[in-house]
């Protein structure tokens, strides 16, 4: 396994591994290592399938089901045969481009927002892996911000402000920012999805670094006005996607990109939906959720 780093100690790519194979013991933790060290970690040319994509992600920990397949469309085909990935794709289940109107063309489009996996689930995402299958010839990059370098950035006085925070983060505030008709939401929808604390600063205990944990999801912050949340939130995403601290990946075919949520933020760039897109991703869930990791770690130092 040969690692070669792309921007610092925040990116690097990985050759010399088949990961459609089962990895030995020395590689799996490897591999885990190399992900503490860099957040995200880029495999060219790994055409793996679904189950494989899927066994490799189980080395991170349990993974989560997709919200398509859990909250809408629940009772149309997927394209994708399993329930533990996420569509991150212009098809459907015929393999056709979406229609204009089509509800999972609209849901897809606040992944153009910066934000972090699942911070909208009570349990959140660990690690999540994409895999490409098919990409389009312009357009369709990923960014990534490196938020523990961003938290090193900040003056002392603000990470003592940020430390005891917690946001609430909302599934249905971030597709309404993008013109998703949240008042029309079915009301089980909600039910499902309700809205969760984490916490604003996440420590890493295989590291001992912390690092924001931000995402367009944020609907407010406990403790602050309406304004006062959206005023911080706003100040703290606009600080830590400078582009010091932003890596743009520029896909090929059968790249599989992993990356470690609780400590980098990412977002999709546009691109023309007249080209056909196929990617699917793999999550990992937290080990629970962050406001009851931040309260054990606290009472662990007491």
């Amino acid at each position: 396994m040969e690692l070669t780093p792309v921007n610092a100690q925040f990116v690097a790519e990985v050759t010399d591994v088949d990961l459609s194979a089962p990895l030995a013991i020395e590689e799996q933790e490897a591999l885990r290592k190399h992900l503490d060290e860099f957040a995200v970690l880029i495999f060219p040319d790994q055409p793996v399938t679904e189950t494989e994509q899927l066994d490799i992600a189980k080395l991170f920990g349990d993974l989560e089901v997709s919200v398509g397949a859990s909250i809408y469309n629940t009772d149309k085909p997927r394209r994708l045969g399993h329930a533990q990935l996420s569509d991150i794709s212009n098809l459907d289940e015929a393999g056709r481009i979406l229609d204009n109107g089509d509800i999972r063309r609209l849901i897809n489009i606040s992944n153009q927002l910066w934000h972090t996996d699942s911070s909208f689930k009570r349990i959140p995402a660990s690690v999540s892996l994409l895999s490409a299958q098919e990409i389009p010839p312009v357009g369709g990059a990923t960014e990534f911000a490196d938020m523990r370098a961003a938290w090193d950035a900040l003056d002392k006085s603000m990470q003592q402000r940020l430390m005891p925070l917690v946001a609430i983060h909302d599934y249905f505030h971030s597709r309404g920012l993008t013109g998703f008709d949240v008042e029309g939401i079915p009301d089980h929808w909600r039910t499902l999805q309700p809205p969760v604390p984490q916490v604003l600063v996440r420590h890493q205990r295989n590291t001992n670094r912390h690092s924001l944990y931000l995402a367009s999801h944020i609907s407010k912050i406990e403790g602050l006005s309406e304004t006062e949340s959206k005023t911080l939130v706003d100040e703290l995403i606009a600080f830590a996607t400078q582009p010091q601290f932003v890596y743009r990946h520029r896909w090929r075919t059968h790249d599989l990109v992993m990356w470690d949520n609780r400590c980098t933020m990412h977002r999709g760039a546009g691109f023309d939906e007249k080209y056909r897109r196929s990617m699917r991703r793999a999550t990992v869930q937290d080990i629970g959720p962050s406001v009851e990791q931040m309260d054990k770690s606290r009472e662990a130092t007491v």
